[in-house]
């Protein structure tokens, strides 16, 4: 049994299968290119730490265009589920099966930095588990030691997620610590300020994310 894993829970990047409510301010083809850098700037946040990283992914695409954006000697478990509730308990639950203390993460977080992750597992060293929140009401990690499956059962995509969630480890009895807030980009409104972020810090690594959102950004403010 290892000590710590962390899952990134994500989509193969497929036209017309991602960042969707980013069309058509982008086209589908530009959206895969903004995920695919997503993707490539997580797990080089996460390979900075040195822990075992294993991807749960959905789509029915191939798998080989996942592998290509990552290392391909890490383990890629698809995601089970009628929810995405479901599916983050059944890879976590997975993942507990040989690790001591798990993290999931999404996809959508490119500013995440180690040290994100770093807190996160400090929490759970005195904590049941580890929720970490997004500015529209949502949460971009969830940590923890014992699986449970009563935690996911709430209704997503809606802005009460985080606040849902917490209720429910409370009405559970379980000790949880909260980590650091982070944007996640869904919409048109999140990518300008993960623009206006980047611009306004060139020390943010996030190089892949920030190449593309830059030529996005200059591209569309030339044809306005």
């Amino acid at each position: 049994m290892k000590d710590k894993g962390i899952i990134l829970f994500t989509k193969i990047p497929e036209i017309g299968k991602v960042k969707t409510r980013l069309v058509p301010f982008l086209t589908k083809e530009i959206c895969v290119e903004l995920q695919t850098a997503f993707i490539k700037d997580i797990y080089d946040s996460i390979r900075e730490m040195g822990i075992d990283i294993i991807i749960s992914y959905a789509g029915a695409g191939d798998l080989e265009v996942l592998k290509n954006i990552v290392h391909n000697d890490i383990q890629f478990i698809k995601q089970e589920g009628q929810d995405i509730g479901e599916k983050m308990y059944h890879a976590i639950a997975s993942a507990l099966e040989d690790y001591n203390k798990v993290i999931l993460i999404g996809s959508d977080i490119p500013l995440i930095h180690k040290t994100d992750l770093e807190k996160a597992f400090n929490i759970l060293e005195d904590k049941e588990m580890v929720i970490s929140p997004t500015f529209d009401g949502g949460y971009y990690l969830i940590g923890m030691k014992t699986e449970n499956h009563d935690i996911f059962k709430i209704e997503y995509s809606k802005s009460s997620v985080f606040e849902k969630t917490i209720e429910n480890m409370e009405s559970l009895g379980l000790s949880y610590g909260i980590g650091n807030i982070l944007l996640d980009i869904d919409d048109r409104e999140d990518l300008i300020r993960l623009y206006n972020a980047l611009k306004s810090d060139e020390h943010i690594a996030c190089c892949n994310t920030r190449k593309i959102v830059n030529q996005i950004m200059e591209s569309n403010e030339e044809n306005e």
